[in-house]
């Protein structure tokens, strides 16, 4: 069984992979970030499934955003954990966007995913 620490990296690794694969276009890895039946809610319709996750990814400009994930404040309670984080996302060089995330976690096959993620824009 791996550690709190070890749980805290994985999960921290997670997100910088979510990071780097939806700013370089990679919408199948993106999607994998998640669980089969994940969702992306962000106050507009939801985003649900591999597909969905999928065709959202690819709606993205590549190479054009940049996205960050920081102040992780990690909860993990056995294979689930719910972690409160920053997000920042800058296109050309400025802040495009800034806004808080809640994201429920689940343990698959050993790797840490996404369940729900919950983004709130900053007022």
């Amino acid at each position: 069984m791996p550690t709190l620490a070890e749980d805290r990296d994985a999960i921290r690794d997670l997100f910088a992979r979510y990071c780097h694969y939806v700013d370089s276009g990679a919408a199948d890895e993106w999607a994998g970030t998640f669980t089969d039946d994940g969702e992306f809610l962000t106050g507009g319709d939801p985003v649900v499934g591999t597909e969905g996750l999928r065709t959202f990814a690819r709606s993205l400009p590549k190479g054009a955003l940049h996205h960050m994930v920081v102040n992780e404040a990690i909860e993990l309670d056995g294979d689930t954990a719910v972690c409160r984080s920053s997000v920042l996302v800058t296109a050309g060089g400025a802040i495009a966007v800034t806004g808080r995330s809640v994201d429920e976690l689940r343990r698959v096959d050993g790797s840490w995913r996404i369940a729900r993620r919950t983004f709130t824009l900053d007022s």
